[in-house]
Protein backbone atom coordinates (compact mmCIF):
# COMPACT_ATOMS: atom_id res chain seq x y z
CA UNK A 1 0.00 0.00 0.00
CA UNK A 2 1.25 3.29 -0.34
CA UNK A 3 0.67 6.25 1.85
CA UNK A 4 1.23 9.90 2.37
CA UNK A 5 1.07 13.18 2.96
CA UNK A 6 -0.09 15.78 0.34
CA UNK A 7 0.77 19.34 1.13
CA UNK A 8 2.74 22.58 -0.71
CA UNK A 9 5.17 22.84 0.57
CA UNK A 10 5.88 20.32 2.99
CA UNK A 11 8.62 20.97 6.17
CA UNK A 12 9.64 17.82 7.35
CA UNK A 13 5.97 16.50 8.50
CA UNK A 14 6.34 14.62 11.86
CA UNK A 15 3.50 12.13 10.41
CA UNK A 16 5.79 10.64 8.71
CA UNK A 17 7.37 9.35 11.27
CA UNK A 18 4.60 8.72 12.95
CA UNK A 19 2.84 6.49 10.47
CA UNK A 20 6.06 4.65 9.78
CA UNK A 21 6.48 3.34 13.47
CA UNK A 22 2.87 2.47 13.26
CA UNK A 23 3.35 0.48 10.09
CA UNK A 24 6.31 -1.78 11.97
CA UNK A 25 4.81 -2.07 15.06
CA UNK A 26 1.61 -3.85 13.12
CA UNK A 27 3.54 -4.99 10.69
CA UNK A 28 1.75 -3.49 7.63
CA UNK A 29 3.30 -3.63 4.53
CA UNK A 30 3.18 -0.17 3.71
CA UNK A 31 4.95 3.27 2.47
CA UNK A 32 4.50 6.63 3.86
CA UNK A 33 5.84 9.56 1.88
CA UNK A 34 5.44 12.86 1.39
CA UNK A 35 3.62 14.26 -1.92
CA UNK A 36 4.70 18.15 -2.15
CA UNK A 37 2.50 18.69 -5.04
CA UNK A 38 2.20 22.25 -6.69
CA UNK A 39 -1.85 23.71 -6.69
CA UNK A 40 -1.90 23.04 -10.49
CA UNK A 41 -1.23 19.37 -10.38
CA UNK A 42 -3.70 18.55 -6.94
CA UNK A 43 -6.73 17.74 -9.01
CA UNK A 44 -4.46 15.04 -11.54
CA UNK A 45 -2.83 13.60 -8.45
CA UNK A 46 -6.24 12.79 -6.64
CA UNK A 47 -7.30 11.29 -10.04
CA UNK A 48 -4.38 9.10 -9.81
CA UNK A 49 -4.93 8.29 -6.32
CA UNK A 50 -8.26 7.19 -7.42
CA UNK A 51 -7.39 5.38 -10.54
CA UNK A 52 -4.17 3.07 -8.85
CA UNK A 53 -5.08 -0.15 -6.35
CA UNK A 54 -1.73 0.64 -4.35
CA UNK A 55 -2.87 4.23 -3.48
CA UNK A 56 -4.89 3.91 0.06
CA UNK A 57 -4.96 6.48 3.21
CA UNK A 58 -3.19 10.27 2.83
CA UNK A 59 -2.85 12.72 5.49
CA UNK A 60 -3.92 15.87 4.05
CA UNK A 61 -2.30 19.16 4.98
CA UNK A 62 -2.64 23.14 3.75
CA UNK A 63 -3.66 24.59 1.25
CA UNK A 64 -5.61 21.24 0.44
CA UNK A 65 -8.08 20.81 3.17
CA UNK A 66 -11.39 22.35 1.89
CA UNK A 67 -10.35 22.38 -2.11
CA UNK A 68 -10.02 18.28 -1.24
CA UNK A 69 -13.70 17.88 -0.40
CA UNK A 70 -14.83 18.41 -3.92
CA UNK A 71 -12.99 14.62 -4.73
CA UNK A 72 -14.47 12.93 -1.73
CA UNK A 73 -17.27 10.29 -2.44
CA UNK A 74 -18.54 10.70 1.12
CA UNK A 75 -17.76 13.02 4.35
CA UNK A 76 -17.52 11.39 7.86
CA UNK A 77 -19.19 13.56 10.75
CA UNK A 78 -16.14 15.08 11.77
CA UNK A 79 -15.38 16.29 8.90
CA UNK A 80 -19.15 17.34 7.48
CA UNK A 81 -19.19 19.52 10.82
CA UNK A 82 -15.87 21.34 10.37
CA UNK A 83 -16.13 21.12 6.82
CA UNK A 84 -12.80 20.64 6.15
CA UNK A 85 -10.65 17.28 5.05
CA UNK A 86 -7.25 16.37 6.40
CA UNK A 87 -7.58 12.73 5.95
CA UNK A 88 -8.69 10.91 2.87
CA UNK A 89 -8.99 6.97 2.48
CA UNK A 90 -9.68 5.00 -0.25
CA UNK A 91 -12.01 2.17 0.31
CA UNK A 92 -10.18 -0.71 -1.40
CA UNK A 93 -13.87 -2.80 -3.56
CA UNK A 94 -14.96 0.96 -4.58
CA UNK A 95 -12.20 3.08 -4.50
CA UNK A 96 -14.46 5.42 -3.33
CA UNK A 97 -12.39 8.58 -1.18
CA UNK A 98 -13.77 8.94 2.19
CA UNK A 99 -13.19 12.49 3.98
CA UNK A 100 -12.46 12.80 8.01
CA UNK A 101 -11.34 15.33 9.96
CA UNK A 102 -9.24 13.93 13.01
CA UNK A 103 -7.68 17.62 14.34
CA UNK A 104 -11.38 18.52 15.04
CA UNK A 105 -11.57 15.56 17.18
CA UNK A 106 -8.34 15.73 18.55
CA UNK A 107 -9.04 19.21 19.74
CA UNK A 108 -12.12 18.43 21.02
CA UNK A 109 -11.47 15.18 22.61
CA UNK A 110 -8.53 17.84 24.14
CA UNK A 111 -11.11 19.52 26.25
CA UNK A 112 -14.03 17.15 26.47
CA UNK A 113 -13.80 16.66 29.97
CA UNK A 114 -13.79 20.53 31.06
CA UNK A 115 -16.07 21.75 28.12
CA UNK A 116 -19.23 21.43 29.93
CA UNK A 117 -18.10 23.86 32.73
CA UNK A 118 -18.68 26.67 30.11
CA UNK A 119 -21.35 28.39 28.44
CA UNK A 120 -18.65 30.98 26.49
CA UNK A 121 -16.02 30.20 24.08
CA UNK A 122 -13.46 32.58 22.70
CA UNK A 123 -11.35 31.87 19.11
CA UNK A 124 -8.86 33.77 18.67
CA UNK A 125 -7.55 33.66 14.87
CA UNK A 126 -10.19 32.14 12.29
CA UNK A 127 -7.52 30.08 10.06
CA UNK A 128 -7.72 26.99 8.86
CA UNK A 129 -7.62 25.67 12.36
CA UNK A 130 -9.53 27.89 13.80
CA UNK A 131 -12.46 27.63 11.01
CA UNK A 132 -12.37 24.00 11.55
CA UNK A 133 -13.09 24.28 14.87
CA UNK A 134 -15.45 27.16 15.47
CA UNK A 135 -17.31 25.03 12.72
CA UNK A 136 -17.12 21.55 14.89
CA UNK A 137 -17.50 23.17 17.86
CA UNK A 138 -20.54 24.97 16.80
CA UNK A 139 -22.54 22.39 15.04
CA UNK A 140 -21.81 20.45 18.03
CA UNK A 141 -22.31 22.46 20.74
CA UNK A 142 -25.45 24.62 20.02
CA UNK A 143 -26.19 26.25 22.95
CA UNK A 144 -22.69 27.85 23.50
CA UNK A 145 -21.74 31.43 23.05
CA UNK A 146 -18.75 32.19 20.90
CA UNK A 147 -16.93 35.03 20.79
CA UNK A 148 -14.68 35.07 17.23
CA UNK A 149 -11.52 37.17 17.16
CA UNK A 150 -10.64 37.84 13.50
CA UNK A 151 -10.22 40.38 10.87
CA UNK A 152 -12.67 38.20 8.57
CA UNK A 153 -16.10 38.82 7.63
CA UNK A 154 -18.19 36.27 7.93
CA UNK A 155 -21.91 35.08 8.53
CA UNK A 156 -22.36 34.00 11.94
CA UNK A 157 -25.06 32.96 13.80
CA UNK A 158 -26.61 35.54 16.20
CA UNK A 159 -25.93 34.09 19.37
CA UNK A 160 -22.64 34.35 17.95
CA UNK A 161 -20.21 37.79 17.88
CA UNK A 162 -17.07 38.86 16.27
CA UNK A 163 -14.46 41.48 17.83
CA UNK A 164 -11.60 42.62 15.93
CA UNK A 165 -9.54 42.34 18.69
CA UNK A 166 -10.03 41.05 22.52
CA UNK A 167 -11.43 43.03 25.29
CA UNK A 168 -12.06 42.97 29.22
CA UNK A 169 -15.52 42.70 28.84
CA UNK A 170 -14.76 39.70 26.98
CA UNK A 171 -12.12 38.49 29.06
CA UNK A 172 -14.20 38.95 31.97
CA UNK A 173 -16.48 36.43 31.48
CA UNK A 174 -16.24 32.70 32.90
CA UNK A 175 -15.18 31.00 29.48
CA UNK A 176 -12.98 28.73 27.77
CA UNK A 177 -10.26 29.96 25.49
CA UNK A 178 -8.34 28.68 22.53
CA UNK A 179 -5.56 30.20 20.52
CA UNK A 180 -5.38 29.34 17.17
CA UNK A 181 -3.02 31.73 15.78
CA UNK A 182 0.44 30.42 15.36
CA UNK A 183 1.67 33.38 18.09
CA UNK A 184 4.63 31.60 20.46
CA UNK A 185 5.13 28.79 18.04
CA UNK A 186 7.93 28.01 16.41
CA UNK A 187 7.00 28.24 13.28
CA UNK A 188 8.68 31.41 12.48
CA UNK A 189 11.29 33.27 15.01
CA UNK A 190 9.00 36.36 15.46
CA UNK A 191 6.25 33.99 16.55
CA UNK A 192 8.17 32.62 19.25
CA UNK A 193 8.15 35.64 21.86
CA UNK A 194 4.57 36.87 21.17
CA UNK A 195 1.25 35.83 22.66
CA UNK A 196 -2.42 35.86 21.12
CA UNK A 197 -3.22 37.81 24.76
CA UNK A 198 -1.63 41.33 25.28
CA UNK A 199 0.28 40.96 28.77
CA UNK A 200 -1.97 43.78 30.05
CA UNK A 201 -5.13 41.96 29.37
CA UNK A 202 -4.25 39.25 31.75
CA UNK A 203 -5.09 41.09 34.54
CA UNK A 204 -8.85 40.72 33.58
CA UNK A 205 -9.61 37.11 32.56
CA UNK A 206 -11.37 35.32 35.22
CA UNK A 207 -9.43 33.11 37.06
CA UNK A 208 -12.29 30.03 36.28
CA UNK A 209 -11.37 30.15 32.72
CA UNK A 210 -9.55 27.73 30.75
CA UNK A 211 -6.98 28.69 28.18
CA UNK A 212 -6.56 25.48 25.21
CA UNK A 213 -3.53 26.86 22.67
CA UNK A 214 -3.51 25.01 19.28
CA UNK A 215 0.35 25.70 19.63
CA UNK A 216 2.19 22.28 20.84
CA UNK A 217 6.04 23.21 19.94
CA UNK A 218 7.68 24.27 22.09
CA UNK A 219 5.53 23.54 24.93
CA UNK A 220 6.54 26.21 26.88
CA UNK A 221 5.18 29.48 25.27
CA UNK A 222 5.39 33.29 26.01
CA UNK A 223 1.26 32.40 26.49
CA UNK A 224 1.93 29.92 28.51
CA UNK A 225 3.92 31.74 30.91
CA UNK A 226 1.36 34.77 31.47
CA UNK A 227 -1.41 32.05 31.78
CA UNK A 228 1.23 30.60 35.01
CA UNK A 229 1.62 33.73 36.45
CA UNK A 230 -2.08 34.88 36.49
CA UNK A 231 -2.72 30.96 37.83
CA UNK A 232 -5.07 30.48 34.94
CA UNK A 233 -5.43 27.20 33.60
CA UNK A 234 -3.55 26.18 30.50
CA UNK A 235 -3.96 23.14 28.36
CA UNK A 236 -1.08 22.99 25.03
CA UNK A 237 -1.75 21.82 21.59
CA UNK A 238 0.50 18.38 22.46
CA UNK A 239 -2.51 16.55 23.27
CA UNK A 240 -4.51 17.23 20.28
CA UNK A 241 -1.60 16.86 18.05
CA UNK A 242 -1.27 13.47 19.24
CA UNK A 243 -5.20 12.58 19.51
CA UNK A 244 -5.59 13.69 16.00
CA UNK A 245 -2.81 11.48 14.77
CA UNK A 246 -3.55 7.96 16.52
CA UNK A 247 -7.26 8.95 15.65
CA UNK A 248 -6.24 8.69 11.78
CA UNK A 249 -4.27 6.00 11.92
CA UNK A 250 -7.71 4.28 13.76
CA UNK A 251 -9.60 5.37 10.84
CA UNK A 252 -7.53 4.40 8.30
CA UNK A 253 -6.24 1.08 9.24
CA UNK A 254 -8.76 -0.72 11.67
CA UNK A 255 -9.85 -2.80 8.69
CA UNK A 256 -6.52 -3.73 7.36
CA UNK A 257 -5.44 -7.31 7.49
CA UNK A 258 -1.77 -7.06 8.82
Amino acid sequence: MKCGIIGYPLNNPRSILIWKDYFLKKKIKAKMEPYEIHKKKFDTFIKKIKKDKAYYAFAITMPYKICVIKHCDKLDTSAKLAKTVNLIVKNKETSEIVGFNTDVIGAYKSISKNIDEYQDITIIGLGGVGTCIYNYLNNLLPKINFNLITQKNIKIPKKNKIFKKLNSNILKKKSLIINCTPLGSNLKDEFLSKSPIEENLFKKINKNSLIFDVVYEPKKTELSRLASLRKIKYINGMRMINLQGKEALKIAFKNVNV
